[in-house]
């Protein structure tokens, strides 16, 4: 899709989930309460000017971004520090649920006020649904008017800047882990946990696409044919820019 943007002229960033420097992915983010940040500045006063930098604060909680940080990597415990308490991608989350759905909804603010400066239509992939209602199920066990509520929240943040939303699904959940469970050499993606957790996911993320106030289309990827899908998204892409 990026690529295809490109070709037609129109200015485009592309990021993965995992990409560094993602403007709206807060995946390598430390949380900290203010008090905490405050004594982690006290402990670490020779780096703290770097952590300044990299800190963010929304209301009274800081977010600092330690990924490949020299400063950081050079310091066995400040790094250990900052990664057990990852916001996103962590198995023992320290924030609240009403402290990861602030700092998460504010961070979409601060990307859209970041892309209402510039021209570039912005392409991301698996960071509106996927990792966050992940965690909020998995993590915080949240039912479901707290997960629309927070993905409710983020679609206002982005609204003025008319998002398009494509969900890609695949008929079978099951079959659909195991074949992740073979390529990513991942066992327990296909265990009936998973599958179940899965199955749960997506049908809370088929009922919040009904929600959003901004267009969206869901489509099949029926035997993971990806040149049909991409089909699919450019003649909505065509209608857009047309």
């Amino acid at each position: 899709m990026h690529r295809y943007l490109i070709q037609q002229g129109i200015s485009s960033l592309f990021y993965d989930e995992g990409a560094k420097g993602h403007p709206a992915s807060l995946n390598w983010h430390a949380f900290f309460r203010e008090d905490e940040y405050k004594e982690l500045l006290m402990r670490y006063q020779d780096t703290a000017g770097e952590i300044r930098s990299r800190a963010m604060k929304y209301g009274s909680n800081y977010l600092i971004s330690y990924r490949d940080v020299k400063a950081f990597n050079k310091l066995d415990a400040l790094y250990s520090e900052l990664k057990s308490r990852e916001l996103c991608w962590t198995d023992s989350p320290v924030a609240a649920l009403s402290e990861f759905t602030y700092s998460i909804q504010q961070h979409w603010a601060r990307f859209a006020e970041l892309a209402s400066t510039s021209d570039e239509v912005y392409v991301l992939e698996a960071v509106f649904f996927q990792h966050q209602i992940h965690d909020l199920l998995g993590h915080y066990q949240a039912v479901d008017l707290h997960i629309e509520q927070h993905i409710q929240g983020i679609a206002d943040q982005i609204a003025a800047m008319h998002p398009v939303l494509f969900y890609l699904t695949q008929p079978s959940v099951r079959e659909q882990q195991n074949w992740i469970s073979s390529i990513r050499s991942r066992p327990h993606f296909a265990t009936e946990q998973n599958i179940r957790f899965m199955e749960n996911r997506k049908q809370t993320e088929l009922r919040l696409l009904d929600m959003l106030p901004f267009p969206t289309y869901t489509i099949d990827n029926v035997n993971l044919d990806w040149e049909g899908v991409f089909s699919k998204i450019v003649e909505v892409i065509d209608r857009k820019i047309g």
